[in-house]
């Protein structure tokens, strides 16, 4: 019985230590910017309604400077991957290009150089160079219940 006890014991234990690295490492993910609630907690600076002629887009941006932008792309880097969030940075890495091309009138190239998710959060690390400067934009997005949410950061 002894020997029954111990064993249990020590599975108890692990299980406990398990759940309190589940809840260390949920709770790193979610140091994450929500769009849904900054956009809920700041206002948003631009609404559209999505080609679906439903949903509702709500964009913030903001500028941050060099510390900020660093500390969220490591923060970026430390998320989980998988092949479908990627495609997602990617899909909006194509609009953020042709976002740069129709403000400076010349070809701009735009790589993904991080991405990751955290829960329903997609998160996206852009950089791109002009004039001899590279300049980064990233990207939260979230499907909400109210609609579709954008953060974007940019130096």
């Amino acid at each position: 019985m002894k020997i029954a006890n111990s064993t249990l014991s020590k599975n108890i234990a692990s299980l406990i230590a398990g759940a309190f690295l589940l809840a260390i490492s949920s709770h790193a993910c979610a140091a994450v910017i929500d769009p849904e609630k900054h956009i809920q907690r700041n206002g948003y600076h631009s609404v559209r309604t999505g080609d679906d002629g439903k949903t509702q887009i709500y964009s913030f941006t903001e500028r941050a400077n060099g510390a900020r932008i660093s500390s969220l792309e490591d923060e970026i880097a430390a998320l989980p991957k998988h092949v479908d969030v990627y495609k997602m940075c990617d899909f909006m890495r194509g609009g953020v290009k042709a976002k740069l091309i129709e403000q400076r009138g010349i070809a701009i190239d735009v790589a993904v150089t991080n991405y990751g998710y955290s829960g329903s959060t997609v998160a996206c690390v852009l950089k791109y160079m002009h004039e001899n400067r590279v300049g980064t934009q990233l990207i939260f997005s979230k499907k909400g219940s109210g609609g579709m949410y954008m953060v974007f950061i940019t130096d």
